[in-house]
């Protein structure tokens, strides 16, 4: 992944973008709500302001320039119209020309996951709960959970917890439009961001 400094040029090159398009009306198609000159976006379980004056977090939490690249790539890729999805969840990897690098990232994040909470089953539960989740019904997992990530793009949690036969597992999964609503390394900053908080010792989603 890209370090902070290339972070920082990115966002200050799509911030720059987004400040010249009429991103209110790509807001609406995407459905996220406004508020006088702002626009408010349901981040996970976080509430983000978006405006010309630049993105914050509602409560004042940081922000990192990875997460606000990710909000200005959501409204410069915003398709009119909005693309459909047959509902069918794959990995980032059985996207068209995601690359080894991004198998890779996204095996090793889920490697993350399997590793911290192996044996642990209720404690991601409580996790996953807490950044606000919603817990699925998927008989082939131990858990399943949906994340919010974006008004348009959630992302989904498989976990199975070791036995006596297999080691735990755990996999991220998108919507098969989700890369009509980003591009590759934004669904990976989304695993990436999602992994870190749900492994955090503390309880604070930030």
């Amino acid at each position: 992944m890209s370090s902070s400094k290339t972070f920082e040029q990115k966002f200050n090159s799509r911030f720059s973008s987004v400040s010249k398009i009429d991103f209110f009306k790509n807001g609406k198609i995407l459905d996220i709500r406004r508020n006088n000159d702002a626009l408010i976006f349901d981040f996970f379980n976080r509430r983000i302001s978006f405006s010309r004056d630049g993105i914050h977090d509602i409560e004042g939490h940081p922000l990192t320039d990875a997460v606000k690249t990710v909000l200005c790539q959501y409204l410069l890729m915003c398709p009119d119209p909005l693309s459909e999805t047959s509902n069918k969840l794959v990995s980032l990897r059985e996207f068209s020309d995601s690359g080894p690098l991004f198998s890779s990232f996204t095996a090793n994040t889920g490697k993350i996951i399997q590793t911290t909470f192996s044996g642990n089953l209720n404690s991601l539960k409580d996790r996953c709960i807490g950044l606000g989740g919603t817990l699925m019904e998927n008989v082939s997992y131990d858990l399943s959970v949906r994340f919010k990530a974006l008004s348009r793009v959630p992302v989904v949690l498989n976990f199975n917890d070791k036995d006596d036969m297999m080691a735990a597992g755990a996999f991220f999964l998108f919507h098969d439009n989700a890369d009509k609503y980003l591009d590759l390394e934004c669904m990976a900053i989304l695993c990436t961001y999602l992994t870190g908080q749900l492994i955090q010792q503390t309880v604070s989603p930030y």
